[in-house]
């Protein structure tokens, strides 16, 4: 339990804990000094009372004569054992008047072993004393015995006085504490928010650069230590990263720079092949098929090349030609295409007026188509697929939902990554090359917008919100 408290509240508990024992220890030690103390001086009284008595009159066996003795204290006890072991005692009351002692309360006193000097003895309803045997008269034992329950008040008072003072201390030590423990756990409390930025941050994409540090006030000391290691793991990641946009920046800049070099010569292949079909000219039926594969090869490479030069654009950070556009109209035109290119498949549309947002009109075109194309693709033949447009206070959310197999959840998680098809439940039959939807995420990014994916056998559903701020 003490060990899931936070670091602060540990540190105030174990520092007030450790000071109220002390201050505990050092009570009861004090306590415990004052009353044998006191008791000392008690019995020393005690001695002097007795050899004052003895020096008075040390044959008399009127045990109240001594009381009447100068400096005698209220409730001080004299009582003389005779030979047979019959008790007699008197004690001075509060008014300083001799009183008997009830049967009870002389049975109380010990009959024998009085050949200690002094004895601790409780006397029924009168309370305790500290009683010795003070001399013998005719074989009688003559007894005096002096209250303690002076001491006794004098060691509470004190009790009670140090329980103040150690509870006023913890008190202050609570206050203090607090105080200079949040002095010390605040590089702790900088280190943290710094953490805590650096996790908000996108740096598994674009350009980030992580610039946050923690400063240092006092590197010799435990948390300036850890705040000097910190920095150092944040060099180090921020090595890494700037590693990592080279190698980036060297694929990318390598991908654009092959993407464009691959369209002239692929442009005179499917132009040549075109040009061969259109001349009409004398061929066997192998080099026709042949020529028409590559015409077809031609074209697929082609749209391979453009998605690869795409994302390399989106990789760049390359600015969008944003305009106002109404969604819902490019969603039924989307889906008019879609159902020209899948007949077997169930095509419906739901959508709301007023859904304008700030896009480029054919990368969005793109998104869905895009998506559309994936769920024609990847489902069986009478799927039914559902495109819906919805507003909010903040975005516009189209979804395109299918009631097909589902997604295989080895795959969901890198489903927008490059080249990511699934072997499974969703067909390859049509040869895709895996970029659909890695473009299909660039794009949303690219506007500002996110986009998720639900499957379960039955109903699958791409979600993608895009923000109504840009319009403004």
């Amino acid at each position: 339990m003490f060990t899931r408290w936070p670091l602060r509240k540990r540190l105030i508990v174990s520092s007030a804990a450790l000071t109220a024992l002390a201050g505990l220890a050092i009570g009861a030690a004090t306590m415990i000094g004052v009353h044998a103390y006191m008791i000392g001086q008690l019995d020393e009284e005690l001695i002097s009372a007795s050899q004052r008595i003895q020096d008075a009159d040390g044959t008399s066996l009127d045990v109240g004569i001594h009381l009447e003795g100068p400096g005698m204290a209220v409730g001080t006890v004299i009582a003389v054992i005779d030979p047979a072991g019959t008790m007699s005692a008197v004690y001075l009351d509060a008014r300083a008047n001799r009183q008997s002692f009830t049967a009870k309360q002389l049975s109380s006193i010990p009959i024998s072993g009085w050949d200690r000097l002094i004895r601790d003895v409780r006397i029924s309803q009168v309370g305790d004393y500290r009683m010795a045997a003070v001399g013998n008269v005719e074989g009688s034992t003559i007894l005096m015995g002096f209250p303690t329950a002076a001491i006794d008040r004098v060691v509470g008072r004190i009790g009670t006085f140090l329980a103040f003072l150690i509870a006023g201390i913890v008190l202050l030590v609570v206050v203090i504490g607090r105080q200079s423990v949040d002095i010390a756990l605040r590089p702790l409390e900088k280190m943290r928010e710094t953490a805590r930025r650096i996790s908000g941050m996108q740096l598994a994409v674009g350009d980030a650069a992580l610039t946050e540090r923690v400063t240092i006030e006092d590197p010799d000391t435990e948390v300036g230590q850890l705040g000097s290691a910190f920095n150092h793991m944040l060099d180090n990641v921020d090595e890494a990263l700037t590693a990592r946009r080279n190698s980036e920046a060297k694929v990318r800049q390598f991908v654009s720079d092959a993407s464009h070099e691959l369209r002239t010569p692929l442009t005179a292949i499917r132009g040549y092949s075109e040009l061969t079909r259109r001349l009409d000219m004398a061929m066997t039926d192998d080099l026709r098929h042949a020529l028409d594969r590559i015409e077809s090869e031609s074209v697929r490479m082609s749209a391979l090349v453009e998605d690869l030069l795409l994302l390399a654009r989106l990789d760049e950070g390359r600015e969008l030609d944003l305009a106002p556009l109404d969604v819902s109209k490019l969603v039924k035109d989307a889906v008019n295409d879609a159902q020209v290119a899948g007949p077997d498949h169930t095509w419906k549309v739901s959508s709301v007026r007023g859904a304008t947002i700030a896009a480029d009109r054919d990368r969005f075109y793109q998104i869905l188509v895009n998506l559309l194309a994936n769920a024609r693709t990847h489902t069986p033949p009478k799927t039914i697929v559902t495109t819906t447009v919805a507003n909010t206070d903040a975005s516009v959310v189209i979804t395109v939902a299918d009631n097909g197999p589902g997604i295989p959840n080895e795959i969901r998680a890198n489903l927008f990554e490059r080249f990511a098809r699934a072997d499974t439940s969703r067909a390859r039959s049509t040869g895709s090359t895996g970029l659909g939807l890695a473009i299909v995420e660039g794009l949303v990014r690219a506007h500002k917008g996110t986009i998720v994916v639900e499957s379960a056998p039955g109903n699958t559903r791409f979600v993608v919100t895009i923000p109504r701020s840009v319009v403004d």
